[in-house]
This record gives C-alpha cells, structure tokens and sequence, in this order.
C-alpha cells in the first residue's frame, strides 16, 4: 500500500465511524456525514487512477447521490435512492466486466448462487412488498448484475477475493435494508446496513482504482 492509500485509509476510517456514531450518537450530523462516504471515495479515485474509467465516475456520482436521497425519509426519496443506486450497479457491472474472465463456462457456474440468493430474498420480501414489488424487483436484478460480474472477474487478478468480498458486503447491506423496510428488523440492523455498504464501497472503488493503474501501466 502507497503513502496516498494509507493516508486515506486512516482518514476513511474516520468517516467510517462518524457515519456510525451518526447512527444513534450524534444524528444531527447525519446529513453532512453521509454525503462524506462517496465524497472522499470520489476523490480517492481521481487522484490515484492514471487511467480513469468515467462510466466508475458516474456510478459513484449515482451512488452520491442516493446517499443523499436516502438520508430523508418518504417514499419519494426513497424511489430516488432506489434508482440513483441501480444505475450505480449497472454501471460497476458493466466496468467489473471490462476484466472479466475468458472461459465464460466456468465463470457462469459461479454466478448460479447469486440468482438463487437474490431470488430467495426477493420472495421473502414479496408478501410486504405491495407497490414496490416491480421496483424491487428490477433494482434486485441490477445488484444481482452487478454481484455476478464482479464474479466474472479474472480470478488470477490479486485484488479478485477482495472485489468479491466487497459485492458480497453490497448485497447484504442491500438485503439488510430490504428486510428493514418490509420485513423486520432488529436494533442492530442500522449498523450492520451502514457498516457493509461502507466496507464494500471502500474496496470496490480502492481496487478499481488499483486495476486502472495496472492498466495504465501495461
């Protein structure tokens, strides 16, 4: 790890936690803090990438903005967030796919478990769905795109478990959210939501900008 990567590991690690204590802590703080997530991610990114993809730019900017949506409350903003991130997710698919494998044969078998856990989540949900079931439902096939091509990514790449892990982080926060707003959900699930999308926005755009490099570098 560089000097400008660690340095912005120590300083994302404080809007990690602020964006925690916003929680329940300091919650007149929330609107300010959120924004901070994708922000400095944003600005990770241009900095370090020699090679810059503006389809990533644009999905971080979407998924700015559905920070922003979802920090106010009412079904509205909450449609806008909805879309704001899965255009996020087709974007993040689309540029994972630029590094995919060549045998597309084995790279499919891996993408079977992911449809049968975003549908499993998806019928669960579906009884308290009511007018969101088409919205939902389109939104689960994008984060299930964008899940499956990180998997099509070229396994013998370095940073290949870590982008996993962090698509991994995406989907449970998503499925967290799901289960929050038409299912149950515990005391905890706040943090675990803001926990996991954290995680996995701080390694999916670390490791795109570490691939565009290596790119740039050949």
């Amino acid at each position: 790890m560089d000097r400008i990567s660690k340095k912005f590991a120590t300083l994302f690690a404080v809007v990690f936690k602020l964006n925690l204590l916003s929680i329940d802590i300091i919650p007149e703080y929330k609107m300010v803090l959120k924004p901070l997530i994708m922000a400095s991610l944003i600005g990770y990114y241009i900095v370090t990438s020699r090679k810059q993809a503006n389809g990533f730019i644009l999905a971080m900017i979407f998924a700015l903005m559905g920070d922003i949506f979802l920090a106010f409350s009412g079904t509205d903003f909450f449609l806008l967030g909805l879309g704001s991130f899965l255009f996020m997710q087709v974007l993040y698919g689309f540029t994972f796919l630029r590094y995919r494998i060549q045998d597309q044969r084995a790279g499919l078998l891996k993408i079977i478990p992911v449809i049968l856990i975003a549908s499993v989540v998806l019928w669960l949900l579906w009884p308290g769905l009511g007018d969101m079931r088409i919205p939902v439902t389109i939104y689960t096939a994008a984060i299930s795109f964008m899940v499956c091509t990180a998997f099509l990514v070229n396994p013998k790449l370095s940073v290949y478990p870590w982008l996993v892990l962090g698509v991994i982080l995406f989907l449970i926060s998503d499925a967290a959210i799901g289960f929050a707003k038409f299912g149950q959900s515990a005391a905890w699930t706040d943090y675990l939501i803001l926990s996991t999308y954290m995680a996995a926005q701080y390694l999916i755009v670390t490791i795109m900008a570490t691939l565009s490099s290596k790119t740039a570098g050949n």
